[in-house]
């Protein structure tokens, strides 16, 4: 028998790095690689091999279940969604309809065990701060399930961060779906009219001393001017929401 470890473990990374992406792009790298390994490795594996790669590969593949969201991914300028009666870590319901005086929402899918989430907090506090008296909303809604994803971490995880902005429980996972967020972060821009005006990543680097390209600044700054937004879609990165 040969043994094929390494290939194997190429491929339960690849995989876990596009449950990360959630983009065809990414599932088409996975493909090509399968197939490359398969030519080259588990062409000469029997049964029980199999099972071994079956057995590696699995928890990764399951972990992409947020790929079903991906279905009805709205487009730009789409409407989504109004949430209606989240509960929120300062022990309210919080519905979409409470932000109709906002000029702009930014609306971030977060959850507690990301640390591509925690990089960014800094960011997402700064930009409320800087546009909440511009008229510019930011909430940040959980919509994965897992272990740490409850109530109780979520006021933790608020409390740690010192989150200037209300942070909700999506505990029907509707609010993710309608929006299409397969990752945390993944950030959308609402215009006044609540249609996507941009959907993506916050920017382009989680070292944020390396940041080239502010996103979602730059959409704010362009709805704000009365400006179509310049770049409207980026590839979000981070953890892959799981949905049920």
């Amino acid at each position: 028998m040969v043994l094929v470890g390494t290939g194997l473990q190429r491929m339960s990374r690849v995989v876990h790095i596009a449950a990360c992406h959630l983009c065809s792009e990414s599932w088409n790298v996975v493909l090509i690689f399968c197939r490359r390994v398969w030519k080259s490795d588990l062409i000469r594996m029997n049964i029980l091999s199999l099972k071994r790669v079956l057995l590696l590969i699995l928890p990764s593949i399951l972990s992409v279940s947020s790929i079903v969201a991906c279905a009805g991914v709205p487009n730009i300028g789409d409407e989504v969604p109004a949430w209606r009666f989240l509960q929120g870590t300062d022990g309210l319901l919080h519905s979409r309809k409470d932000l109709d005086d906002s000029k702009i929402l930014v609306v971030a899918f977060l959850c507690n065990k990301c640390p591509c989430v925690r990089g960014y907090e800094s960011r997402f506090k700064r930009l409320v701060n800087e546009f909440g008296p511009r008229g510019v909303t930011f909430v940040g809604i959980n919509s994965t399930v897992g272990p740490l994803e409850n109530m109780n971490e979520m006021r933790r995880r608020a409390a740690s961060g010192r989150y200037n902005f209300h942070y909700l429980f999506d505990t029907s996972q509707q609010v993710g779906r309608g929006f299409g967020a397969t990752a945390t972060p993944h950030v959308f821009v609402l215009d006044q009219n609540r249609r996507i005006a941009y959907s993506g990543a916050f920017d382009d680097n989680r070292s944020e001393s390396l940041v080239k390209h502010n996103f979602v600044v730059n959409a704010v700054n362009d709805l704000l001017a009365e400006r179509p937004v310049a770049v409207s879609r980026t590839r979000q990165f981070g953890c892959a929401i799981s949905y049920r």
